[in-house]
């Protein structure tokens, strides 16, 4: 008993020097947040505020600094639109994949995976000539739409496994009861497979809010410019005097995706593992 609890001392231990090493630097850039800027450039750092101040924020979400406002709206924009059209696509195609038999299922899968081995500078150019001739430069809708192409092939994988786990028996019973196919797949298989999509949801939230090159290369007007292209062009134009900005502008864009995964965690975990592991 008693090795049994040195043990368990020593793994949370080893746990807390991991997560004190990953969260250092987002603790220190929070707390460089509330300084006043002597404070910032001291020659001698320490952790100790001193004059507490909020100016940093209310710069941050003005138009004379990074206008975190509109970017976050176009972010939000953006990445709710692909969460949710990933989320239905996955859905139905997914449950079509673990229901159906049809000829070419397998070169489906297949293409699935392949289509996340062609991605980022590979398509670059093809990706912005077919913008152009779309006119679809420089909107939300062209960020959409490459987004999708990325999170809907895993989406579609994870809830064809996640199917794949549920009992076909409880289909046949919906049936008997004189359920359809589509009352049987929204009224039984979505709630039961529900873990499964807040995953697929969350993650296609996830890569499209920390998206850089695509917004790089497709958008310039703060019409469709994204969080990350906005604290890119700030920090290349003033960064060099507005460190505490800059900072608070990464905390406000952090925060969301934080408080996010920290409500639908369990979702995620569970999805993820079992579209994964028992697909």
């Amino acid at each position: 008993m008693r090795q049994t609890r040195i043990h368990q001392t020593v793994q949370y231990f080893g746990l807390f020097l991991v997560m004190a090493f990953t969260l250092l630097p987002f603790l220190w850039m929070l707390d460089t947040t509330f300084k006043v800027e002597e404070e910032i450039f001291a020659s001698v750092p320490v952790w100790w505020i001193k004059e507490f101040t909020w100016d940093h924020y209310i710069w941050a979400m003005s138009p004379n600094g990074t206008h975190l406002d509109r970017l976050l709206a176009n972010s939000f924009i953006v990445c709710a639109v692909t969460a949710v059209a990933t989320g239905v696509v996955a859905c139905l195609s997914g449950y079509g994949l673990a229901r159906y038999k049809v000829p070419g299922v397998g070169l489906v899968v297949i293409l699935i995976v392949l289509a996340q081995m062609i991605q980022g500078p590979l398509i670059m150019i093809p990706w912005y000539k077919m913008a152009a001739a779309l006119h679809l430069l420089n909107t939300k809708a062209v960020l959409t739409l490459i987004y999708g192409t990325m999170t809907i092939p895993v989406g579609v994988w994870i809830m064809s496994g996640f199917f794949k786990t549920i009992p076909r028996e409880l289909e046949e019973a919906a049936h008997i009861d004189g359920a359809g196919r589509l009352r049987t797949l929204f009224g039984v298989m979505v709630p039961l497979a529900l873990p499964g999509l807040v995953a697929v949801s969350l993650y296609a939230f996830i890569l499209g809010w920390n998206d850089y090159q695509y917004a790089l290369i497709l958008t310039n007007s703060l019409a469709a410019k994204t969080v990350q292209i906005g604290i890119a062009e700030v920090m290349d134009s003033m960064g060099k005097s507005s460190w505490g900005g800059i900072l608070a502008s990464g905390v406000i864009v952090i925060m969301p995706v934080v408080l996010l995964f920290a409500f639908i965690q369990r979702f995620l975990i569970e999805g993820l593992t079992a579209g994964s592991v028992k697909g």
